[in-house]
């Protein structure tokens, strides 16, 4: 359902993409099942992938809090990879890690994503607030012919999610107060740390996603938040209507909502 407020006051949508948008853990996965089977290599693909997604956002925190150099995802992608390679007991040249750290230039959206979002376009500015980098976004978007008013990637803004400045600045780049901008995502730590910046907020439910979130690692059971954090606990089912300004089962749904009025 829809909370209380005038959905005419919002001019744009600003949508995380990694998770919400994009299937990164099949993508990465279906890869490193290939390349490992191609070198006789026995890897859990699965953890593999898990560990390689969750470390760049662990080595995102001190770039985040201004205790590191200003890095991109890409940069951390790789050292992210450095470190779980290692752990597997993997070797490679750094030209096949470059290689390899190209696989998220070409995520594959979620089946529903690229026609729902192009038919918000017909009454929003609907863009991009992601803390991968901007080719990552470009590139994945190009792979699956997803076509954005805006890209608007954190490595650019000075601050990446979940800081309130990251939402804040995109709103201004864009033209608008942060409550004309409404955070499209699957991932309630992202939402909520909009809705603190003024943000208004869309939630879509990602099955896959969530589960894969939720059980990353040991299966631990809880959710690594944008700031590198663990909440417990954790459900695969959907947040209380009221949690948000729209929650949407699925990307239909979210779309019949948005442009109901």
């Amino acid at each position: 359902m829809m909370s209380n407020f005038d959905i005419s006051k919002v001019k744009a949508l600003a949508w995380d993409v990694g998770g919400t948008v994009f299937d990164w853990h099949y993508t990465i996965k279906e890869e490193i099942t290939a390349l490992a089977t191609s070198q006789s290599k026995d890897i859990d693909a699965t953890s593999f992938t898990n560990k390689w997604r969750f470390k760049m956002f662990e080595l995102l925190q001190p770039v985040r809090k201004h205790e590191a150099p200003w890095k991109n995802a890409d940069q951390l992608h790789l050292e992210a990879l450095d470190i779980v390679l290692n752990e597997f007991d993997w070797e490679m040249t750094l030209a096949e890690k470059e290689e390899l750290n190209t696989v998220w230039h070409r995520l594959n959206a979620w089946p529903e994503a690229a026609t729902n979002i192009e038919k918000l376009r017909s009454r929003f500015k609907v863009t991009v607030l992601t803390v991968l980098s901007w080719q990552i976004a470009v590139s994945s978007s190009k792979h699956n012919k997803i076509s954005w008013d805006g890209i608007l990637s954190c490595e650019f803004l000075g601050h990446y999610k979940p800081d309130p400045e990251a939402y804040q600045k995109a709103a201004t780049l864009l033209g608008l107060q942060p409550n004309e901008v409404m955070m499209c995502a699957a991932h309630e730590n992202d939402l909520n740390a909009a809705a603190d910046a003024g943000l208004r907020t869309a939630y879509v439910h990602v099955s896959a996603e969530k589960e894969v979130v939720l059980r990353h690692f040991q299966g631990t059971g809880e959710a690594i938040g944008l700031d590198g954090s663990l909440s417990t606990p954790a459900v695969v089912e959907l947040p209380p209507d009221n949690q948000y300004d729209v929650v949407a089962n699925n990307f239909n749904e979210l779309t019949t909502k948005l442009l109901a009025n």
